[in-house]
């Protein structure tokens, strides 16, 4: 699979400045913050006290010492002004910086060596290569996965000068293929942590102090009632986020949501689908409609935990 570097206008990126900044964030975010090693990525929820995740986000440092949060364009107005609620005293400013970052994705063939700088990080490293920051996500079957946020267009950057150009929905698909949904505006509040897979990928700290919608995430964790998650799915028809699915066995409500999905080169779409269990064990899946088109089954790059 060649290499392609694809421009990601839909990715808003936060900044938090100043010496509280890790506390705020700390405090009202899933993630452990205050011993974080460095030159690493992370990922993360900010949820209501219903345990409902409102956004979620890659965060890292820069240079300067700044914590930049990358999430989805269409939320991030609505969530600065959230998390600005909780500044209150301490010593921090939050930042919308889209008008200062420039984001992109990189893929790369994942048999061929890497066409950074300094050689290939390791899976969540982060690397300074100028004023690029390089940050090695997890990656799809086949496929490297690298995320570059620099202030200007990369276009004569050297390492990726005269790459081919992809479009949004190649990194879309890689990130269905690596298992990793988001939430977008079509859907804010749908799902805790867990129906996400999100402790299976690292972004909930059980260990860490309280943070909002905590004794829910907990309580789902610990009391073994994790009813719902999210699996990747197949089908002929169009898919988008925040679409129904439906189990023939329960054909009179949803049995799930579309996270994301895009295109397939060979043909129909993959998606990722938060789904109810027992509606996943069955296998009969439709979209839209218990009549509607259906879905098959995929599978992720993770195991999921046995369901208590």
């Amino acid at each position: 699979m060649p290499s392609s570097l694809i421009e990601l206008p839909d990715a808003g990126v936060m900044l938090a400045h100043g010496p509280q900044a890790v506390d705020l964030l700390h405090a009202q975010l899933t993630q452990e913050l205050r011993d974080w090693p460095e030159a690493t990525a992370r990922m993360a929820a900010l949820c209501t006290p219903q345990g409902r995740m409102l956004a979620d986000f890659l965060l890292w440092r820069e240079a300067d010492g700044a914590v930049a949060m990358l999430l989805d364009a269409e939320l991030l107005e609505p969530t600065l002004k959230r998390l600005r609620m909780f500044i209150l005293r301490l010593k921090c400013t939050l930042d919308d910086a889209r008008g200062q970052r420039r984001v992109y994705g990189l893929l790369e063939d994942s048999g061929t060596p890497g066409l950074l700088p300094g050689g290939e990080l390791p899976v969540w490293g982060t690397r300074a290569e100028g004023t690029v920051t390089a940050i090695r996500l997890p990656d799809a079957p086949g496929q490297r996965r690298t995320l570059l946020v620099a202030p200007e267009a990369l276009d004569a950057w050297e390492p990726v000068a005269g790459l081919p150009r992809a479009t949004q929905d190649a990194w879309r698909l890689a990130e269905v293929r690596a298992g990793i949904g988001h939430i977008g505006p079509a859907t804010v509040q749908q799902f805790v942590p867990q129906m996400l897979n999100y402790e299976v990928l690292g972004a909930v700290d059980f260990h860490k102090g309280c943070y909002p919608g905590q004794e829910i995430v907990a309580r789902t964790q610990y009391r073994g009632s994790i009813k719902r998650r999210t699996f990747a799915v197949r089908g002929d028809q169009a898919m988008r986020a925040g679409d129904e699915v439906f189990s023939a066995a329960d054909p009179g409500q949803p049995c799930g949501l579309v996270v994301g999905a895009a295109p397939s080169p060979e043909g129909g779409w993959e998606g990722l689908a938060e789904l109810k269990l027992d509606a996943a064990a069955q296998a009969a899946l439709h979209l839209g409609a218990a009549t509607g088109p259906q879905l098959r089954l995929g599978s992720l790059p993770y195991e999921l935990p046995a369901a208590g």
